[in-house]
């Protein structure tokens, strides 16, 4: 006997189960959607990046200098107000050392460089640069036994130490026709420890960087000559990869205000206490113009 197919109730389609494919694309859908509402991507970037790595120094007291996990100096201070003002994750700053600064932007091992990066034509064709920051010249720091150097000339046959990587090394180069021996070592430390021990009459780069190290040295009697310099003013800028002329521009909008600020002048003060005291015009001889950053921020060349 047949039996008599049962009346579905209301509604039965439905309640019927998804097929595979239709569940599978919903799941696709939600899954982008969650995503979307959590993604990494949502947040803030500059130079391309969700979070900013920034290099600098950690051998130039004053400058930028570490010791035990703790930064200090001009370089360490302007990073911590860069990364108040653009909002953006930043990972602690990485070490770099002078010759590195360029290969480290290049590599993308980091992207921005904080550390007494003096702007030049050459550099500025492979790399952008904001600034300047600071303005100094080249000088010259002498021992305890450097009394009777007070002019170039008074260097002549004396043995004057630099570092690899700066702009000093050619600056000296100079000097070699006067006579004038130089030897570059490593880095920094080398020059300093050479100076303390005797094996050199001077040290010679930045003044800013020479001031930081007197007062690091000032048991030793480490001083700055405060007349002497060689070379042209050397212009300290913010070193960035090509390709990131936006982002460039507005963090030199940034800088010409910041550097019109009592913050600029408490920082530099702050951390180059030796500076004021050598120098009580200080701040109209290291403070860069609006037009000087104009015309070297976010350029292949400096602007005539």
């Amino acid at each position: 006997m047949s039996r008599t197919p049962r009346p579905r109730p209301a509604g039965h389609e439905a309640l019927r189960r998804p097929s595979a494919g239709f569940a599978a694309a919903l799941a696709v859908v939600i899954t982008a959607a969650l995503t979307a509402c959590g993604s990494p991507s949502d947040e803030p970037r500059f130079l391309g990046a969700e979070r900013v790595t920034v290099a600098t120094h950690n051998d130039l007291p004053g400058i930028s200098y570490s010791e035990n996990y703790d930064r200090s100096g001009v370089d360490y201070l302007l990073f911590k107000r860069v990364k108040e003002e653009l909002g953006v994750r930043f990972s602690e700053p990485v070490d770099v050392s002078s010759g590195d600064r360029i290969a480290q932007l290049e590599g993308g091992t980091a992207d921005m460089v904080i550390a007494s990066f003096s702007i030049t034509p050459e550099r500025m064709r492979k790399i952008d640069f904001v600034g300047p920051y600071f303005k100094t010249r080249q000088g010259f720091l002498v021992g305890s036994g450097g009394w009777d150097i007070t002019k170039i000339e008074d260097l002549r046959g004396k043995r004057v130490c630099t570092w690899d990587g700066t702009t000093s090394q050619e600056a000296l180069g100079n000097l070699k026709g006067m006579g004038v021996v130089v030897q570059v070592l490593d880095d920094a430390s080398d020059c300093i420890d050479a100076l303390v021990d005797g094996q050199v009459a001077a040290v010679s780069t930045d003044q800013a960087i020479l001031y930081g190290f007197a007062h690091q040295h000032a048991a030793e009697s480490l001083r700055v000559l405060p007349g002497l310099t060689i070379g042209a003013p050397q212009l300290y800028g913010i070193g960035l990869p090509k390709g990131h002329r936006e982002d460039c521009r507005k963090l030199a909008g940034w800088l010409k205000e910041f550097v019109g600020t009592s913050e600029w002048t408490g920082d530099i003060a702050t951390s180059l206490p030796e500076l004021p005291l050598a120098d009580p015009g200080w701040v109209s001889t290291h403070k860069p113009s609006d037009a000087s950053i104009d015309a070297r921020s976010c350029r292949d060349k400096p602007s005539p």
